[in-house]
């Protein structure tokens, strides 16, 4: 056993960027929308680690654009404030940073990464769990999970990516399986507890993209054997999770959760057994997979707010639209739109983003750098990679189409980093141009840094 703690230990430090870059999401997941200096000083670090490294291998249709968007952002916010580290161009630099430090990686680095970050969703949903039980137990009635991103919908949709970050192949092999086997209805049940449509329907996104590529690679009657498979995993998952929430938050004696949540437990031990069950009777999968529109109805109804929600989001947007041509080359500036809102007469939503993010780049940092997002969008969907890693950045672009998570800095890393990586296809870059965009990155981040704290 100490032979192996020590084996572990010797390959943690051997992959010691790996371990940067999941230190790195780890951290990010803590600050939200970002804080600058905290921000700057990752970074910083992450740049310095980046400096060791000889090349990469990273697609230019996505790194160029990543850059492009930063350098808008970065304009925008100099436009806006007469200097740029009051907008979004210093901490959202942190994403090229990630994405190039990813595209350094090995391939036995990148598998590390990939656990590394499953491990972490999966450790942040039985913390959001644990709370959420402790609270209901301690303080009565409870709300909807918000867990470490202190947002239910950001929650939401972090642990919908865990999720296919989990059944990835480059993930789950060899001595995975029975750690995967524990995360994934963890993290269905966590997600579940969050009551977040948005992600429940980015979710649904992404596993039409994943049953789509099995179609293309397999008949048409193992492919819906499949989906019927997946939906009843999630069925049961998501299942539980509704039934913890309800007990815990929609009764007189929130206490019974806990009869819940061991039961979660017990489904958490037998997800294996449950795996070869639906193999050997298909025709049970078929109906749990049915059963999975309960599971829809019921998350409908505890929630009947969704659907005024939805129709507010689209408001927003129409009020987006009206201010995307006020300055196309920079946009309003970072965090103007809602000062705009708040004063142009019509509805004020109170909120410092478009639920569409591509509508509110376009508005506050120009279309530069919102075409530049697009095109990121759109190769990161059509490179060839893995089924699950394309479901997964299919689902998060589905979720910020109505909702902000790109602007959660945990999120938008995690989604980079699990579908990150180098791929066939990519371009080998070499260590002086790899080591120039990191030493500027590290430059912006060490002058935002040295800025805000003579100017605190």
């Amino acid at each position: 056993m100490l032979h192996r703690v020590e084996r572990g230990l010797d390959s943690l430090i051997d992959h010691y960027t790996s371990v940067c870059i999941a230190l790195a999401l780890f951290v990010l997941s803590l600050v939200g929308v970002g804080d600058v200096v905290v921000v700057s000083l990752l970074g910083f670090l992450l740049c310095m680690a980046g400096l060791t490294r000889r090349s990469a291998r990273a697609d230019p249709w996505i790194l160029v654009p990543l850059l492009v968007y930063d350098l808008a952002c970065l304009a925008s916010t100099c436009a806006a404030y007469g200097e740029i580290t009051g907008g979004y161009g210093v901490t959202h630099g942190i994403f090229p940073v990630l994405w190039l430090l990813a595209a350094c990686l090995e391939p036995d680095e990148q598998r590390l990464l990939k656990r590394l970050c499953a491990l972490w969703t999966g450790a942040a949903a039985a913390v959001g769990i644990g709370r959420f039980v402790f609270l209901a137990i301690t303080q009565g009635r409870v709300g909807r999970m918000s867990g470490l991103l202190g947002n239910p919908n950001a929650m939401g949709i972090f642990l919908v990516l865990g999720w296919f970050l989990v059944t990835c192949p480059t993930v789950d092999e060899g001595d995975w399986a029975a750690a995967r086997s524990l995360l994934e209805p963890l993290l269905l049940i966590a997600a579940a507890m969050t009551l977040s449509m948005g992600s429940f329907a980015a979710m649904a996104a992404g596993i039409l993209v994943l049953l789509a590529e099995k179609r293309g690679t397999q008949t048409l009657g193992s492919t819906l054997l499949y989906a019927c498979r997946l939906l009843a995993k999630c069925s049961l998952g998501m299942g539980t999770g509704l039934l913890i929430y309800l007990s815990a938050a929609r009764t007189s004696v929130p206490w019974t959760c806990l009869f819940l949540l061991a039961y979660g437990g017990m489904v958490l031990a037998c997800w294996r057994s449950f795996e070869r069950f639906l193999e050997a009777k298909p025709k049970i999968s078929v109906l749990i997979a049915a059963l999975g529109v309960l599971v829809a109805g019921t998350a409908v109804v505890i929630r009947p707010s969704a659907v005024a929600t939805f129709t507010e989001r689209l408001e927003m947007m129409a009020s987006g639209l009206h201010y995307l041509t006020a300055n196309p080359l920079l946009g309003v500036g970072p965090f103007q739109w809602r000062l705009l809102d708040l004063n142009d007469g019509g509805k004020y939503f109170n909120t410092w983003h478009i639920h569409n993010v591509v509508i509110h780049v376009g508005v506050e940092m120009g279309w530069i750098a919102m075409g530049a997002l697009v095109l990121i969008g759109v190769r990161a969907l059509t490179k060839p990679r893995a089924p699950q890693e394309r479901a997964l950045t299919a689902a998060f672009i589905a979720h910020n189409m109505i909702d902000t998570s790109f602007f959660y800095l945990g999120i938008t890393a995690l989604a980079l980093t699990a579908a990150g990586g180098s791929h066939e296809g990519d371009r080998r870059l070499g260590g002086g141009g790899v080591k120039l965009l990191f030493a500027l990155f590290a430059g912006l981040f060490a002058y935002s840094l040295f800025y805000r704290v003579m100017t605190a």
